[in-house]
């Protein structure tokens, strides 16, 4: 079986479970902003799509091949580092869990250049926040 059929199937699925979760979350008829659901079904549609198109097109890359480069040391720490991000995500704060979880990223995943890993976590965690607090008035967790 190819890789990409594989994991087309897998990213079609979870647009699924995500969209199914979604359409639980409560909200407000009166939200003068986004409905908490937009993001979380914007995100399940793409999951889905691009689930699809890899399903039905799948690359020439061989299942073990790829299985066993995500199994490695790097594959492994990035997806504990993952995890810490998600479980941690309510209460740290968005600015400074981003940065950490992006530069032990960027460090994992083989980025040695010590102002690279100082400024694009920055301003990556920073633009984003101000793109979620002041352009879709979303509210992340902050300390101060």
């Amino acid at each position: 079986m190819k890789a990409d059929r594989l994991a087309g199937i897998a990213t079609a699925a979870a647009g699924l479970a995500l969209a199914a979760a979604t359409a639980r979350v409560d909200i407000l008829d009166s939200q003068p902003t986004l409905s908490a659901r937009f993001f979380p079904y914007l995100l399940a549609a793409v999951l889905l799509a691009g689930g699809l198109a890899l399903a039905l097109r799948p690359g020439a890359a061989a299942l073990g091949a790829v299985v066993g480069r995500l199994l490695d040391r790097r594959g492994l720490a990035f997806a504990a580092l993952f995890l810490a991000y998600a479980l941690t995500f309510r209460i740290m704060d968005f600015r400074l869990g981003t940065f950490a979880f992006m530069a032990a990223a960027m460090w994992v995943l083989g980025s040695r250049r010590p102002l690279e890993l100082l400024v694009l976590p920055a301003a990556t965690a920073a633009g984003v926040y101000v793109l979620f607090r002041y352009g879709f008035t979303v509210l992340l967790p902050v300390w101060f």
